[in-house]
């Protein structure tokens, strides 16, 4: 009988030549690790059960060809770097890969002050203190480390490290779910083992269009300078030397004041038609320098595709585990992937997507879950009106346009020349239920409804007006009064279970404690220092109330928590567990297939799963992640879940 291979966790941390220029701060990870000025100095590991030992840098390759990498799991504490080394320098890529920095996002981020770097990592969890070593090799190849004797003190540096790493994963690892180490090991491999290749000349001409797009709208700007058009006090100044009265809007983020030069502000739209062209020419300028920050996006993803990668122009997709309150992924190495929208000189398709490209014999499918918080809100809150709509596919978006205009309205009715005969009603029937179900008021709603439209280049003007909108709301809360009901009874619990040590709430799947509500995935929304405050606020009319509110702490930024934010949270986290959930299961489900990587998501955004799959698996995939992304968890059975499956030669494409 043959004895299974033994398996081995090893604990490591690299330590890396940098200099000023050549370093993480002043270049894109990629370009840093396949640069031919990388070299790998040393390495501190700990293998199973034995002591944090130093490897010598020319000796890792050798040291690391000893372990196989089918049975070895790898723990470092910046996982998608290190790993990242691992797979493109040596070409080793483990069977499990962990992250403690995901880990101390996923179950520490609310109390973390001072962000989550190593450091704050030891002092937050009582650990040996971080040395600072580093910075006195800074610009030093390893010979001269060696030659002014600083090598003795340099590895008691990485040691340190690899100590921390590993205390830190000893005391987190046993309340880290068994399903998010395993989910956290895919979202490392969007990286790590890339699939996705990169459309580079396609990406080179793009780049042009939105240069010459620039270059138009600074020419129609009369040459300004591009330091005032990009500058928001400048821009500001220019304006108002010019006699314009810029309006200003309080900024969500800090609370102060500050210009509405957004895309989305109406001023801005206004200003674009100003009656002077200089005027009209320098919003136009600074909306479309702003947006060409695609510019430098594209420039980066260019260099990436067309480092020295073995296989061709490859793009890897770093994603950020635990990178929201909410646990969802967020965007990673300053590239977000998850994020790629039309922009001037696109010509109405998201070149960025359509740039992910795939080889000859594979294929790019997309899943996304429909309206799925939607779904889980109505069910929730025991919304049978809107959980019955979906279930039986009534169309919710018509139902609602037709609460609110009174008279029947089908979205998706076209006439003998097939145009929509109601799309301006489909339009706000479809933004009632995806964004009503949050507490969303009539000014709020209103912003929602103007601002959606001018990003579909809709003109609602024919119909739309504020009443209207104010409409729009009441009939939505009247139609699925249970949803209003539910923000109520969350702001009991955030009264009494949230905000105070002593007893729970059931919510759903979900218990609600003092600050916290743990999920039926294991993991928990954490909200640091809860508490109750008492609030002056100023409504429109100059009138001051004084008002109670619930607040916590997220990190060092605190935040007001009411029913219908709570109810969003738990959403968005019920959300994210359905897709993910469902991506384990289409992964276990290809074990035993041809080819079992296809069965790995390469990119996820949002609701959505995206796989690179050979032609042969394509039909099989389908199918598959189809089944599971429809399929309703074990703690909600009667969720109506559905998803839309996509399929092409690119990312774009797919979409």
């Amino acid at each position: 009988m043959l004895t299974p291979p033994k398996r081995h966790v090893i604990i490591f941390d690299v330590e890396t030549y940098y200099d000023k220029e050549y370093s993480l701060r002043k270049m894109p990870t990629p370009n840093y690790i396949l640069d031919q000025r990388f070299e790998l100095q040393i390495v501190a590991v700990k293998v199973d059960d034995g002591p944090h030992t130093i490897v010598d840098g020319p000796d890792f390759g050798a040291w690391l060809s000893q372990f196989d990498p089918n049975v070895t799991t790898t723990v470092s504490f910046n996982s998608l770097f290190d790993n990242s080394i691992l797979a493109w320098r040596y070409g080793f890529v483990p069977s499990t890969m962990i992250d403690v920095m995901g880990m101390v996002r996923a179950l520490l981020g609310h109390e973390m002050q001072h962000g989550v770097s190593l450091k704050a990592v030891a002092d937050h969890l009582g650990l040996p203190s971080k040395g600072h070593a580093l910075a006195s090799v800074m610009g030093m190849r390893r010979d001269e480390i060696i030659g002014r004797d600083l090598m003795p003190e340099f590895q008691d540096y990485a040691l340190r490290d690899n100590e921390i790493c590993g205390g830190a994963f000893l005391k987190l690892y046993p309340q880290f779910p068994w399903s998010e180490r395993r989910l956290m090991d895919m979202v490392l491999r969007c990286c790590v083992e890339p699939r996705f290749l990169c459309d580079v000349p396609m990406l080179k001409g793009h780049l042009i269009d939105v240069q010459d797009a620039k270059a138009t709208l600074l020419r129609e700007a009369n040459n300004i300078d591009p330091k005032i058009i990009m500058s928001t006090p400048k821009f500001k100044a220019e304006l108002e030397r010019l006699g314009v009265d810029v309006e200003m809007k309080l900024s969500p983020t800090t609370g102060l004041e500050t210009p509405c030069f957004a895309k989305t502000d109406e001023f801005m739209e206004t200003l674009q038609e100003h009656s002077d062209p200089t005027i009209a020419a320098m919003a136009a300028a600074r909306l479309g320098l702003k947006s060409t920050l695609e510019e430098t996006r594209v420039m980066k993803l260019i260099s990436i595709a067309e480092l020295p990668w073995p296989s061709g122009p490859q793009m890897p997709i770093p994603l950020r585990y635990g990178g929201a309150h909410t646990h969802r992924l967020s965007g990673e190495w300053k590239m977000n992937m998850q994020n790629m929208p039309t922009v001037r000189g696109s010509k109405g398709k998201s070149k960025l997507r359509q740039s992910l490209i795939v080889r000859d014999n594979e294929r790019v499918v997309t899943c996304d879950l429909s309206q799925i918080e939607a779904r889980i809100a109505a069910w929730i809150c025991g919304c049978t009106t809107l959980v019955d709509e979906f279930r039986n596919n009534l169309d919710p978006y018509s139902k609602l346009a037709t609460a609110i205009f009174g008279y029947p309205v089908n979205r998706k009715l076209k006439d003998a020349a097939g145009n929509l005969v109601f799309p301006i009603e489909g339009f706000i029937g479809k933004t009632g239920i995806l964004g009503l179900g949050y507490g969303a008021g009539k000014d709020k709603f209103d912003t929602m409804i103007t601002q959606s439209a001018r990003k579909d280049g809709l003109d609602i003007s024919k119909i739309y007006t504020r009443a209207l909108g104010d409409k729009a709301v009441a009939a939505y809360r009247m139609r699925y009064w249970e949803i209003r009901r539910g923000w109520g009874w969350l702001d009991g619990h955030i009264e009494s279970a949230w905000l105070t040590p002593y007893g729970s709430a059931q919510f759903g799947p979900v218990v609600i404690s003092y600050g916290n509500v743990l999920l039926p995935s294991g993991l928990s929304l954490r909200y640091a220092d809860p508490r109750m405050v008492m609030v002056e606020r100023e409504y429109p009319d100059g009138s001051k109330q004084w008002r109670t509110e619930f607040r916590y702490r997220y990190g060092k930024t605190w935040h007001s928590l009411y029913g219908a934010k709570l109810l969003e949270n738990i959403v968005q986290a019920l959300a994210r567990i359905v897709v993910m959930n469902a991506a384990l299961r289409i992964r276990d489900r290809g074990k035993h297939t041809a080819h079992p990587k296809d069965y790995f998501f390469n990119l996820q955004a949002h609701d959505e799963l995206v796989f690179v799959v050979h032609k042969d698996e394509v039909d099989s995939l389908k199918k598959v992640v189809l089944e599971e992304m429809r399929r309703p968890p074990s703690w909600g059975k009667d969720i109506p879940l559905d998803a839309e499956l996509g399929e092409g030669a690119n990312y774009g494409e797919a979409k």
